[in-house]
């Protein structure tokens, strides 16, 4: 039997974890996101700590830190992001092979390119709806806002575009493309569990 799979990706701020979180929970499957560190860290027997920092992250060039130690997953190395990357892609291949699940961002869209029961979402906002949900969820002045939101989604374009060679958030990747102001977090959760129950049987 194929699972399905929802692989969704978000701009910062877009609310895409409250999102996914819904979603997995109205199908009773669960949802992965900060947890995929955990379980790269687990499958190369590295220390998460070393991992967490570079989550999501493209390496810098300029301070450029190699791997050395863990398993025999581990290529030997290579930089953090890069083996983090292999790592949790890794897992997400494991995942998708044993359960339906909803997996959040670590470029899933890629990484189970080609499945029949795959289902890839991009959420995006208005910047200024962004950065607004970021002062009232966290406590933080506009300023200090904007720059948080500018500099998340630098790191996650940057990221996803060195790690699968397509650009960030392009519509043409994914099965829906949502706005989830124009749409709402309720709207946005009610067109994806439609789409996903209309993945081809298994």
């Amino acid at each position: 039997m194929t699972h399905r799979i929802l692989a969704l990706g978000r701009q910062f701020g877009s609310g895409g974890r409250e999102i996914a979180l819904l979603c997995a929970r109205e199908l009773g499957i669960p949802c992965y996101d900060r947890e995929l560190i955990d379980l790269a860290a687990r499958r190369g027997e590295l220390e998460h700590r070393r991992l967490e920092p570079f989550d999501e992250r493209r390496e810098n060039p300029l301070l450029y830190e190699a791997v050395y130690g863990g398993n025999r997953h581990v290529r030997q190395g290579e930089s953090v992001s890069a083996v983090l990357f292999q790592l949790q892609s890794a897992v997400i291949r494991d995942i998708a092979r044993q359960e339906d699940a909803v997996i959040v961002g670590r470029c899933a869209d890629y990484v189970l390119k080609g499945r029949a029961r795959l289902l890839t979402v991009f959420l995006a906002a208005p910047f200024s709806a962004r950065v607004k949900r970021k002062m009232e969820r966290e406590g933080l002045d506009r300023r200090a806002a904007e720059g948080l939101v500018r500099r998340m989604d630098r790191q996650r374009r940057a990221y996803y575009q060195a790690y699968t060679g397509w650009t960030w958030g392009d519509p043409r990747h994914f099965d829906l493309y949502l706005d989830t102001v124009r749409e709402g977090i309720e709207g946005c959760v009610s067109r994806i569990l439609e789409a996903y129950r209309a993945l081809p049987e298994g």
